[in-house]
């Protein structure tokens, strides 16, 4: 028998009906363009405090890797003689440090996301998960900034670029996730162990060099090929390459094994950021 709530006036107030489900999705789905916007504008205010008060401003975020290739480019292909054929090297190796440090620099900002926000999460409520998402997309920004230098390079060396490269967009979506994934993971550890930071600047070295970023897959022996490349990283890197500058992927099993490893970090790396997300506000 259903309850009756008497009022103050003494009618009787029936329970009032639950939303149905198109009010529900209608109110999930406002909430989800409020959550998009704040990630927005935090992701574009992460941008603005990083570079507003140096004197060269975004222009750092070409000078940065243009520096980075330089150096490479001289130990790599002077001294050590890499080869990239048919590509100049410095093409080949500006590619690859480009999308290296969309993941890394996402990777590394994401960490300090929750830890140095602390007083913003004392004043106001909103999903704790905005916040290494906003990460990731402030360095996707700078991210777009150094994909104009390389596409300069590319002119001014006439490497010829196919319409395939455009498929290289999902691939580059999944190293979003991929990242977002990672990302989700260590800001949501670095809460609870601070020397996570310093352990992930670390791996992220290493990873970097097990990764074909500064050398051809090509000059690699098959075995270890295959080693490398079934690195997630690996295989998206060799992906994004191959279809910048061929059109199409010469091994698309190793893009699907990168594939299976993103799905896998992004839905756990999620998982353990909501599950450490309730103790935040105890440890900070």
């Amino acid at each position: 028998m259903e309850a009756k709530v008497r009022g103050e006036s003494g009618g009787v107030q029936l329970p009032s009906p639950r939303p149905g489900l198109w009010d529900r999705a209608k109110r999930r789905l406002l909430s989800l363009i409020l959550w998009a916007e704040l990630i927005r504008n935090l992701a574009v205010r992460d941008v603005e405090t990083r570079y507003k008060h140096s004197l060269l401003g975004l222009y750092w975020a070409i000078i940065n890797p243009l520096t980075t290739a330089g150096i490479f480019g001289f130990v790599f292909g002077v001294i050590f003689h890499a080869s990239s054929k048919p590509i100049p090297y410095v093409v080949f190796l500006l590619t690859g440090l480009t999308f290296w440090n969309f993941f890394a620099n996402g990777v590394m900002s994401a960490t300090g996301s929750i830890s140095g926000n602390a007083a913003l999460l004392a004043k106001i409520y909103f999903p704790r998960v905005v916040l290494p998402t906003a990460s990731v997309l402030a360095r996707f920004i700078d991210f777009l900034f150094s994909l104009l230098v390389l596409a300069v390079f590319v002119a001014l060396y006439r490497v010829p670029v196919h319409w395939g490269a455009l498929w290289v967009l999902p691939v580059l979506g999944m190293e979003m996730l991929f990242t977002l994934g990672i990302g989700y993971m260590v800001a949501a550890l670095n809460v609870l162990y601070r020397d996570v930071n310093q352990l992930v600047g670390l791996l992220l070295m290493v990873w970097m060099y097990f990764s074909p970023v500064m050398y051809a897959i090509t000059t690699i022996p098959a075995g270890l090929r295959t080693v490398l490349l079934l690195n997630p990283m690996g295989g998206i890197f060799q992906a994004e390459r191959d279809l910048i500058f061929t059109g199409h992927l010469q091994d698309p099993t190793y893009l699907w094994s990168a594939a299976t490893w993103t799905a896998f970090v992004f839905v756990a790396g999620l998982a353990l950021f909501k599950r450490i997300e309730p103790v935040f506000s105890e440890v900070m």
